[in-house]
């Protein structure tokens, strides 16, 4: 409870009477800070926008319905699918990757038109697992002006989740950052959130590193640059 009134603190301070501009995936880090939201500000005062494409499953579509009953927020849906197109046949792509770092900016830009229209602040969904990994877009899904979840750990959004009393089909959804067919994020890292949560802890809450700690070790030196301001000339 403690950790739910902090954040809850932290989203009224910096919001106060501002817009929350919010993009939503049905899965369990937004639908957290959308909860979150809903029990710190106005609901009135939130905008949450369902940004899906060719990739999302019927699952998140019930999901979503679900969320905005549980949050008691309306939630807006912007197909992005037409737009990615557009970029993909101008810019002639075939990489997977690069697309799915494309649908996540025009993803960022639909918040920020929407922020921008309601002199609003757009709120961050990135935990600290992801944070600490690199694991999001840059320009994408880690362009915001608040991250209230930044220093909860993958395991730790789960446990507030269950604490909340989220849908269970989100809390046990298998993460998937969305950005193509098929793509979770457990499969990428080969190791579970439990266990990269492990890791991660010891490394940057205990000072301890053992062996076997290389590959995490090696993606937050290579992820440095999304952590950083860009560098200038002073």
């Amino acid at each position: 409870m403690d950790k739910i009134n902090e954040i809850k603190g932290f989203l009224t301070g910096n919001i106060q009477d501002k817009y929350a501009v919010l993009g939503i995936s049905s899965g369990i880090d937004s639908s957290l800070v959308l909860t979150m939201l809903s029990l710190s500000i106005n609901k009135n005062k939130v905008k949450a926008v369902f940004m899906p494409d060719k990739f999302t499953k019927e699952n998140d579509y019930n999901d979503i319905k679900l969320l905005s009953e549980f949050a008691g927020i309306k939630i807006e849906t912007v197909n992005i699918e037409n737009i990615f197109l557009s970029y993909k046949s101008t810019l002639k792509t075939d990489d997977i990757k690069i697309e799915g770092n494309i649908r996540s900016r025009i993803r960022a830009n639909i918040l920020y038109y929407y922020a921008n229209k309601l002199n609003g602040l757009v709120i961050g969904t990135t935990n600290r697992t992801e944070y600490l990994l690199g694991y999001y877009t840059k320009y994408g899904d880690g362009a915001c002006d608040i991250e209230p979840i930044e220093n909860l750990y993958k395991t730790d959004v789960r446990e507030m989740s269950k604490e909340l009393n989220l849908p269970e089909s989100i809390i046990n959804k298998k993460p998937s950052a969305g950005l193509w067919e098929n793509q979770y994020d457990e499969d990428e890292f080969k190791m579970t959130y439990d266990e990269l949560d492990s890791i991660l802890k010891n490394i940057f809450d205990r000072n301890i590193i053992n062996n076997g700690y290389e590959k995490v070790i090696e993606t937050y030196i290579k992820s440095m640059h999304k952590r950083e301001m860009p560098k200038s000339m002073r």
